[in-house]
């Protein structure tokens, strides 16, 4: 499977998201979530269609000041991508460019807001039906591998000094052993990649940060969203003023 999302198309689908237990405020701002590929997990949307299942599934969510995620466990691998605001994760302050990387049954959080609003964008090779609060859902919680992984103060590549048809790629994590990894993209114009990291992984989603992205008959500029299954290669081109591009890759869902 490959699937591009461009910004407008994601956003023309935002709306208020309540789910209880997770989306109370002390402030009187909303969350909102975005769809961006897939069905929203069961919390969000009760009947998911049954073609969502087992396909990847991405979402944007914005949260508002003076909000707290409690900690909670995924079924699912996932990604989150920090884009814009202050949070705290954890116990530790987190702010753009950072990505998350939690194994399925892996706790983590809270994810805690506190003057300034945080979004982020969270990634998963296939449907979850959500969040699992933690301690409550500890008796649910699978004993298999945990990993979890922060890649902080990711920096963009700086297009200017990338002469046309130009690929570069830094990892940011590099490919661990199972595939999990990490890199960003800086393309200058007209460059084409498969925005394949240094190994084999289980699917992976490429954010456009800067630029734009031509790729299966659409103009992808920043905040658009592409998916290449394990399987699958497809070849993306930078527009004229060339892109950068955040790839994130999975391992394995737990066993």
């Amino acid at each position: 499977m490959v699937d591009v999302v461009a910004t407008q198309e994601a956003f023309a689908r935002r709306q208020v998201l309540m789910v209880p237990g997770y989306t109370e405020t002390g402030s009187d701002e909303n969350y909102y979530v975005t769809q961006f590929f897939g069905a929203l997990p069961a919390n969000v949307d009760p009947n998911p269609p049954d073609s969502a299942m087992g396909r990847p599934q991405a979402y944007y969510v914005e949260q508002p000041p003076k909000a707290t995620v409690p900690p909670h466990y995924h079924d699912t691998n996932q990604f989150q991508v920090f884009l814009r605001g202050q949070a705290v994760f954890g116990k530790k302050p987190v702010a753009p460019l950072a990505v998350h990387y939690a194994n399925g049954h892996t706790p983590y959080g809270p994810i805690i807001t506190h003057d300034q609003a945080t979004h982020y964008l969270t990634l998963r090779n296939q449907w979850d039906s959500g969040g699992k609060t933690m301690p409550q859902s500890r008796p649910t919680l699978r004993k298999v591998r945990r990993r979890f992984r922060m890649i902080e103060e990711i920096v963009l590549p700086d297009l200017a000094s990338l002469a046309a048809g130009a690929a570069d790629r830094h990892d940011a994590l590099e490919c661990e052993d199972d595939g999990l990894g990490v890199s960003t993209f800086g393309l200058g114009a007209d460059a084409e990649t498969d925005l394949a990291l240094a190994g084999a992984g289980e699917g992976r989603f490429g954010l456009v940060l800067a630029g734009t992205l031509l790729g299966q008959d659409k103009t992808l500029d920043s905040g658009s969203c592409v998916y290449v299954g394990p399987t699958d290669s497809e070849t993306f081109r930078a527009g004229p003023d060339g892109a950068a591009v955040l790839v994130m890759q999975f391992p394995p869902e737990p066993i």
